[in-house]
């Protein structure tokens, strides 16, 4: 193809670290009001700055809004990721106060851009030593050079995310995985951003140099499965490729679930933290001819606008507070149904307790835990096409052994602590539309609904499994009040 021609002799329209570094000092400096430059990491052998860029109304203060995260040149010849990036900083910002869209997003979300991830490597295409080259400059060899057949690591392989199973062990292949997972400190700048900002989507851009092209992938298909979002993460993704145009204008951008879980950016940020990320792959080769590249911008930042406003449309929302105090909770959030224990808790922000989880239209059941507090669940809570459907929940403590009023006298649990099954009695006026059981992780164990007024729990669970010994909670629930009391279950004399 004749762009290759192009990798000799890389266009100036392309930005070098020097041009990225003064533009977002410029900019910073010329919308104090909107834009906040940090530095977040360094990079492995140069010590070159990695720069993040937020873009907010209140920029210097952390808001309850969704935030999105764009990403450019994870690998370092795929520097088209660089130029997306900084193309959409310039049009938000020059479209403030005069495009509705624009001040909108910019007053109601929190936009970060991290433009140039892989600065060392970035250098390393730019100044012609490999115009293919892939990695960032770890000395693998320890001889303080830095040399392209033995060193290097592809950092879109070094996430603590099944990190073993993909990459390669070898240092001098373009996609060592490094020697162990998060040992290079620009995937930790990712990491350490990622952890403290709750984002809710992430776009990253790469471009393929073989391979497919123009295409979206999120994640994830394996071992004949699919994510736990994989309906509503895929929508997503297919509303996002379908409104990128291809370079030759007669189509659009593809979406396809990312084969395999590895340490791979889509994968670790959406299996432990829950962003729903993606990996772009721009243009139908890495490096294109300058005079191309506004224009791929400008079809590549409709997608990348969409996730803005997609991040308040059709979903479920809300905040969870402690009861007693009303201070915000870090509590988990779960999608029955859509829902995978082994991966992380999908959380709410800390800072507000603030939940979103992007859903499609339909009927869903919520259930909220937290450790120390009595959960919740939510059935049947619809959720409409285009507006986030809202609900704020107050969890109790079970740490208070007050009463949540003066119903708990009056339901009596014996014996207690038991071995073997609890006999529940309570006064007949306070007629219970339910007893919960609860443990300290705040998961629901067993339900009576609509109980008779003296019933006895089996110390089993809603399958008739046998709970293990601890601590738990009964939770009588009226339509205006709800009571508590504290349960010992002491292990079986017959078990170990």
């Amino acid at each position: 193809m004749i762009w290759l021609l192009f990798f000799l002799s890389i266009d100036p329209r392309y930005h070098t670290f020097d041009e990225v570094a003064y533009e977002l000092d410029s900019i910073a400096s010329n919308f104090t009001e909107i834009t906040e430059l940090d530095t977040i990491g360094y990079s492995c052998f140069d010590t070159l700055p990695i720069f993040a860029l937020k873009i907010s109304d209140n920029v210097h203060v952390d808001e309850d809004e969704p935030a999105i995260l764009y990403i450019g040149c994870h690998h370092a010849e795929e520097i088209l990721g660089i130029e997306i990036c900084m193309y959409m900083i310039n049009d938000l910002l020059s479209n403030y106060g005069n495009d509705s869209a624009h001040t909108y997003w910019i007053d109601n979300r929190e936009i970060w851009f991290v433009p140039l991830m892989n600065p060392e490597g970035q250098n390393v295409v730019m100044t012609h030593m490999d115009t293919i080259w892939r990695k960032n400059k770890r000395d693998n060899n320890n001889n303080g050079f830095f040399e392209l057949t033995q060193d290097g690591v592809d950092l879109n392989r070094n996430y603590d995310f099944y990190f073993t199973e993909g990459g390669s062990t070898d240092p001098g292949h373009e996609f060592y995985r490094g020697p162990y997972s998060f040992s290079e400190p620009e995937v930790r700048a990712i990491r350490d951003l990622a952890l403290a900002q709750n984002f809710l989507f992430c776009n990253t851009y790469h471009s393929a140099r073989y391979g497919l092209t123009e295409v979206i992938y999120y994640p994830w298909s394996w071992s004949g499965g699919y994510s736990p979002d994989y309906p509503f993460i895929r929508v997503v993704a297919d509303s996002m490729s379908n409104r990128i145009i291809n370079d030759q204008g007669n189509g659009h951008y593809n979406a396809l679930p990312g084969q395999g879980l590895d340490g791979r950016a889509r994968n670790w940020l959406y299996g432990v933290c829950g962003v729903f990320t993606y990996c772009i792959e721009v243009s139908t080769t890495t490096i294109i001819p300058g005079s191309m590249v506004d224009d791929l911008c400008q079809r590549n930042m409709v997608g990348a606008y969409y996730l803005l406003e997609r991040a308040s449309q059709s979903g479920i929302t809300g905040c969870i507070y402690d009861s007693l105090s009303g201070l915000p909770l870090n509590a988990e959030v779960i999608i029955q149904g859509y829902y995978d224990p082994n991966l992380p808790p999908r959380r709410c922000n800390p800072a507000f307790g603030r939940f979103i989880r992007i859903l499609k239209p339909g009927v869903y059941d919520i259930e909220i835990r937290k450790r120390g507090y009595v959960g919740k669940t939510y059935e049947n809570v619809e959720v409409v096409n285009g507006q986030m459907t809202e609900v704020n929940v107050n969890l109790v403590s079970m740490a208070r052994e007050t009463r949540v009023n003066d119903l708990q006298k009056k339901i009596r649990v014996s014996p207690n602590p038991s071995r073997t099954a609890v006999r529940i009695q309570f006064d007949q006026e306070l007629a219970f539309s339910s007893v919960e059981v609860y443990d300290m992780l705040g998961r629901l164990v067993k339900t009576f609904n609509y109980p008779p007024n003296d019933l006895t729990w089996q110390l089993e669970d809603e399958l008739d499994r046998e709970v293990a010994g601890g601590i738990y909670f009964l939770v009588g629930r009226t339509e205006d009040n709800d009571t508590m009391q504290k349960v010992v279950v002491l292990g079986r004399e017959n078990n170990p």
